[in-house]
């Protein structure tokens, strides 16, 4: 007789903030973000089972942050030895409860507390929660001698944030250099920015192209971003059925998230470049 448990194990990341497809996930955050209150440190958030089984969660913590490479691809780096050492609230952080089972449409609150040292800088700290959750199956029952029993376990990881202002933060923006290049009917513009202030701008950015005749908008962009140090902010269009002409981008980063309340974001003034582009 032989038994196997087999485990399967997918990761969801939120960059910053994103919604999670219930098909996939098992459990579902709420709000994906998560602030503590810059006064008492505390906050909380809420993990709620919409499925028809019971699952087992639970959670952990790692300083990382949204980056981007030279292409302005978007990783989470873990690697940051030096930026963990000045802005890492998990060895500040505690978290209650962190494993629990959670039945089918149940919710269960989490408690976070952030205790950091008097002599802390001021800033803004953070880390990143990762919550794991994995269905609740019961043991493989008897099989005959020879014959083996095969139970498969998926387990889901969604990876958010958590983070806190302490004391006087500032955020800013300076933007480098903007570049767009077509190619094969897809224009792709890339601004290289970097933030400036104690903390990370956490907002939006917002692309129009207009004509170059009436200054007319042709098409529009907008997502959510963050610039945690520098990054470069990559976006693209088709253009294929633009007629020939010079036309401009002009590139806007706001202070406004629809995922996140203005409350929590460090309001400045909207930041804007333009760059100009052929298609011939």
């Amino acid at each position: 007789m032989m038994k196997r448990s087999i485990r399967v194990l997918f990761i969801v990341l939120l960059y910053s903030a994103c919604s999670f497809t219930q098909g996939l996930a098992q459990v579902t955050i709420s709000p994906t973000a998560v602030f503590l209150d810059s006064n008492s440190k505390v906050g909380s958030f809420f993990v709620s089972n919409p499925s028809n089984n019971a699952v087992e969660v639970r959670l952990s913590f790692e300083f990382a942050y949204p980056a981007t490479d030279e292409t302005g691809r978007v990783f989470l780096n873990y690697e940051d030895e030096e930026a963990e050492s000045r802005f890492s609230l998990q060895p500040h952080l505690r978290a209650f409860p962190t494993t629990f089972v959670l039945q089918p449409g149940a919710r269960q609150t989490i408690r976070l507390i952030g205790r950091l040292p008097q002599t802390t800088e001021p800033g803004m700290y953070w880390t990143r929660m990762r919550v794991s959750s994995n269905q609740v199956t019961p043991p493989i029952g008897e099989v005959a001698e020879g014959q083996v029993a095969a139970q498969v376990s998926f387990q889901i990881d969604q990876v958010t944030a958590v983070l806190v202002h302490h004391g006087v933060v500032s955020t800013g923006l300076e933007i480098h250099q903007s570049q767009a290049s077509v190619e094969e009917g897809r224009l792709t513009i890339l601004t290289d920015v970097e933030r400036t202030g104690n903390a990370p701008f956490i907002g939006s950015v917002r692309t129009r192209l207009l004509s170059q005749a009436n200054q007319q908008i042709i098409d529009e962009r907008r997502s959510s971003t963050s610039v945690y140090f520098r990054s470069n902010q990559r976006v693209e269009f088709d253009v294929s059925s633009l007629a020939p002409g010079t036309y401009t981008a002009v590139t806007t980063f706001e202070s406004s998230r629809n995922d996140i309340s203005s409350q929590n974001l460090i309001q400045i003034p909207d930041v804007t470049t333009r760059t100009t582009f052929i298609i011939e």
